[in-house]
Parts: C-alpha cells; sequence; structure tokens
C-alpha cells in the first residue's frame, strides 16, 4: 500500500519523521493517516462542532485526538505557551507520527515558527528554512512574516503600557 498517494489530496508538510503540519483531514482520510503512521492528530481549529465530530472519526481510525483552538491571528504568549507545553507532551509522551492540522496549514507552520523562535532561541531565517524545506512557498513565508513582526510588536506595545502603568 502507498500511503503517499493516498494521502496525495491532503496538504501534508513533513517537519520531521515524526512531526507532521496538515490542512483539514477528511473523514475518509483518518483511516490513510493512520496507515501512514499517524497516531497523534491535534485539531488546532476554533469550531468546536466540527471538533467534536473530527474526534468521533479519530478515535474510529484509532488516532488520539487533541482539540487545541488557537486563533489564526493576534496571538498572545498565553497562545504559544499552550501550544508549546501541548506538543512538548504529545511528541514526548505519545508514539507515531503527531500530525498538527487546521484548515489549510498556515496557523500550524506560524505557531511552529513561533515555537521554534520564542522556546527555542531560533532565528527567524532558521525557522523559515525549516517551513521551506518541508514545502512552503515564499507567498506562505511573507505571511508569517508579518505575522511574527504583528506579533513581536503587540508583545513590544503591553510591555512598554505595563512599564507606564
Amino acid at each position: 500500500m502507498d500511503n503517499e498517494s493516498e494521502l496525495e489530496d491532503l496538504l501534508i508538510y513533513k517537519l520531521s519523521e515524526r512531526l507532521w503540519l496538515a490542512g483539514q483531514p477528511q473523514p475518509e482520510q483518518m483511516d490513510q493517516l493512520h496507515t501512514a503512521g499517524v497516531r497523534t492528530l491535534i485539531n488546532m481549529r476554533s469550531n468546536s462542532d466540527l471538533a467534536a465530530q473530527e474526534a468521533q472519526n479519530a478515535a474510529q481510525a484509532n488516532l488520539t485526538y487533541h482539540f487545541l483552538p488557537l486563533p489564526a491571528y493576534e496571538l498572545e504568549p498565553a497562545h504559544m505557551a499552550e501550544f508549546e507545553q501541548t506538543i512538548a507532551h504529545l511528541t514526548q509522551e505519545t508514539e507515531g507520527i503527531v500530525c498538527i492540522h487546521c484548515r489549510t496549514a498556515s496557523r500550524v507552520a506560524l505557531m511552529w515558527m513561533l515555537k521554534r523562535m520564542i522556546f527555542e532561541n531560533w532565528s527567524e531565517e532558521a525557522a523559515e528554512a525549516e517551513l521551506v524545506a518541508a514545502g512552503y512557498d515564499d507567498d506562505s513565508l511573507e505571511t508569517f512574516r508579518f505575522c511574527v513582526e504583528d506579533y513581536y510588536d503587540r508583545l513590544a506595545e503591553a510591555e512598554e503600557a505595563e512599564l507606564l502603568a
């Protein structure tokens, strides 16, 4: 069975042997994800109704499912801390591939890029290079750069306001 061809309709960016970023998997792709080695599926979309159905679909495919609804924009340090803690725990405590998804695989890439920069002290260039190696294009990177800049600008404004208070 050729796992790659079965999943060709699902947008997947393989960061490593154990970590994939993906777009929204369809119900019929859950078994295919399991066959490909995915054991943990993390949903970062915010729709709890869709998440409940996806949790059922994942369970039927023997995937461990986690709902981690985080915003696509205007990220706060608390969002990043929650992402870091969840990903660290699941990648250490589970076997097999961990697949993190949102609708288009953009939010997960932005969160991953910021995670590398904030918690692992990667440069922006190194974090971008990892995403490029996984297959993200220049248009995506331009969006990620804008969002990273926005995150740090808002963080600086909040720190300045706190100092003035």
